[in-house]
């Protein structure tokens, strides 16, 4: 894997891709005015850094990038149906599938403390980098960026590894079973991202983890709702719907 710079590059910016490429056990490569298609080429997929944010470049030229518009849009937005299932008062809440962050910037900015993990090494790189340094105007948005926990593990393990009720609120949005035509971003994402469906065993260490409840996305024909006992929380005329698992009694 290699690391290169956009083509305004200047002393400071190669520099930090440099420090960059050390990092991520990455090798460093001047981009010589390069196009996007002859780095490809001559490189395969490749981390691109410009002077605002680190993006990776596809086999199929796609762009994976962060940028919280989607989220910033939802914050704004009078009511959330993924916030109103939350509850009122703040939660600490893990998101097993951090993805772009998108749910977990609107979990984080209604208030929560949300802990993030997200298992594909590329999609944990460029998100996480741009979390920790998105400029803003929208001061809610950047204390909702910087708050984020990100963690680089797969759901499974880390759940294994911890204590029994150590969240009030577990999280899911695992991979669409179904093709949903949708932004550009999400495009770059799918051939990075892990596919795995939620499982019994993930099921099984979700309850004991969490304190209150366990959510999950999905598709509206997925059966994982069925399939795992959530309660499906039926959204008309959207194409995901919610589910719920109230695990809080006894605890």
């Amino acid at each position: 894997m290699i690391i290169t710079t956009s083509l305004r590059e200047n002393e400071s910016l190669i520099a930090r891709a440099q420090e960059l490429a050390h990092e991520l056990g990455a090798d460093y490569q001047p981009r010589r005015k390069l196009s996007l298609a002859k780095c490809l080429d001559r490189f395969g997929p490749f981390y691109l850094l410009y002077k605002d944010r680190l993006s990776f470049i596809n086999s199929d030229a796609s762009e994976l990038t962060f940028h919280p518009d989607t989220a910033a849009l939802r914050i704004k937005a009078p009511h959330d149906a993924l916030v109103s299932l939350l509850g009122k008062t703040p939660k600490a809440i893990l998101d097993t599938t951090m993805g772009l962050a998108s749910d977990s910037l609107v979990m984080a900015a209604a208030g929560n403390q949300v802990t993030a993990l997200e298992s594909q090494d590329v999609i944990f790189q460029v998100v996480s980098s741009g979390l920790a340094s998105y400029q803003t105007d929208d001061k809610q948005l950047e204390k909702a960026m910087r708050s984020i926990k990100a963690i680089k593990s797969d759901s499974l393990s880390f759940l294994k590894s911890q204590a029994d009720h150590s969240f009030d609120i577990i999280y899911a949005d695992p991979m669409f079973s179904e093709t949903i035509k949708e932004s550009e971003n999400l495009q770059a994402i799918k051939p990075l991202a892990n596919g795995s469906r939620l499982t019994e065993e993930w099921l099984k260490e979700a309850k004991r983890a969490a304190r209150e409840k366990i959510i999950i996305k999905a598709h509206f024909r997925d059966t994982v709702f069925e399939e795992l006992g959530f309660e499906r929380q039926v959204r008309p005329n959207q194409k995901l719907h919610y589910g719920v698992m109230d695990v809080s009694e006894g605890h």
